[in-house]
């Protein structure tokens, strides 16, 4: 159980392929509060770059779910 509290504290580094995106905005709906499309943007854009591995299952369901797969996270390891 305290791995799982362990995993669930840890940040996640959420990265975006603009070269893949195609501003389909299903992120956008998943995290609202991780990606933004601008109007008339041909592109999402990361509002938060780290995000609380709390928010790892939305996120994940943002990897699945974009057609372009230009999500990706990875563990932010702790450096302190």
């Amino acid at each position: 159980m305290s791995e799982t509290k362990a995993v669930a504290a840890a940040q996640v580094a959420v990265r975006l392929d603009t070269s893949k995106c195609r501003a389909y905005g299903i992120c956008v709906g998943i995290m609202p509060d991780v990606f933004d499309l601008p109007k008339g943007s041909p592109v999402a854009v990361l509002l938060k770059d780290v995000a609380d591995g709390e928010d790892l299952t939305d996120l994940e369901e943002a990897v699945f779910n974009c057609p372009a797969s230009a999500i990706s996270l990875a563990r932010q390891e702790d450096h302190e």
